[in-house]
C-alpha cells in the first residue's frame, strides 16, 4: 500500500527528461503522470504511431491527463497493481519524480522488468537531496517540508546521485547513464544581474553534483540477475 499523494501538481512538460526518451520506442508508460504534462513531450519525440499510456494514483489528476495531453490511455491506480495484466508490454517506463514518494522503491524496481519488452529501458528523474540550497539550509538547522520541490511533504525517500545508482544496481539493473538536470545556475544565467551570470559560469567548479536539482537515470534489467535486497 502506497501513501496517498497530493492534488497540487501542475502540468510539467519535463523537457529535462526529453533527451533520455529511447528513440524508436513504440509503447511507453508514464508512471505517476500527474495532470499529463509529459504526454505531449513523449508524443512529440515518438510520433503518432507510438502508444503512450499514463498511470496516476490521484483520480483528479488522472482525469486531467486524459484530456488534450496525447495519451492513448490513462489508468487510475498505483504501479504495479493497476497494470498486472500487461506483462512484457512497454519499451520504456518512466518514473518522473515518483520513486521518492514510494515507501519501498526497491521493490517497485524489482517488479518493473516483467512489464518491459526484451530490450526495454527504465528512465527515472529523481530529485537529489545533495542539492546545494537544501544542504545550506540544513547547515543552518533547517529542514522545512513544502508542497512541492526537493522537500515535498509527501517524499518518503531521499537520494544522492551515488545512492540512486546503487539502488538500481542492487535491484538487478545496468545503469546506462545518470545525468544531472535542472541546475540552480539556470536562473542565474538568465538573470539581468551580471554577478549572478558570472556565478553561473563558475558554478560547476565549487558545487559539482550539488548544483543539480535532479538526476535522470537510464537503466536496463540485467538478464538472469538475482536482485539484492534493499
Amino acid at each position: 500500500m502506497q501513501p496517498p499523494q497530493q492534488d497540487v501538481y501542475v502540468d510539467n512538460a519535463r523537457l529535462d527528461v526529453a533527451p533520455f526518451i529511447p528513440p524508436g520506442a513504440t509503447r511507453v508508460l508514464d508512471v505517476g503522470c500527474g495532470a499529463g504534462g509529459f504526454g505531449p513531450t513523449l508524443r512529440a519525440a515518438l510520433g503518432d504511431r507510438a502508444t503512450v499510456v499514463g498511470l496516476e494514483a490521484v483520480a483528479s489528476q488522472a482525469e486531467a491527463a486524459r484530456h488534450g495531453h496525447g495519451f492513448d490511455e490513462v489508468v487510475t491506480g498505483y504501479f504495479p497493481e493497476a497494470l498486472d495484466d500487461r506483462p512484457g508490454t512497454f519499451d520504456a517506463i518512466f518514473f518522473n519524480d515518483v520513486l521518492e514518494h514510494i515507501v519501498d522503491p526497491w521493490e517497485v524496481l524489482r517488479e518493473v522488468p516483467r512489464f518491459l519488452s526484451p530490450d526495454g529501458r527504465v528512465v527515472a528523474a529523481i530529485p537529489s537531496i545533495q542539492y546545494a540550497p537544501v544542504v545550506f539550509k540544513l547547515l543552518r538547522g533547517r529542514w522545512d517540508y513544502v508542497d512541492q520541490g526537493t522537500l515535498d511533504r509527501t517524499h518518503v525517500r531521499f537520494f544522492t546521485r551515488a545512492t540512486m545508482v546503487e539502488m538500481f544496481e542492487s535491484c538487478g539493473y545496468e545503469v546506462l547513464s545518470c545525468a544531472g538536470a535542472n541546475t540552480m545556475g539556470r536562473r542565474w544565467a538568465a538573470s539581468g544581474n551580471p554577478l549572478l551570470r558570472a556565478a553561473a559560469r563558475v558554478l560547476p567548479v565549487p558545487f559539482g553534483d550539488m548544483r543539480f536539482v535532479h538526476f535522470v537515470v537510464v537503466a536496463r534489467p540485467v538478464q538472469g540477475s538475482a536482485p539484492a535486497g534493499a
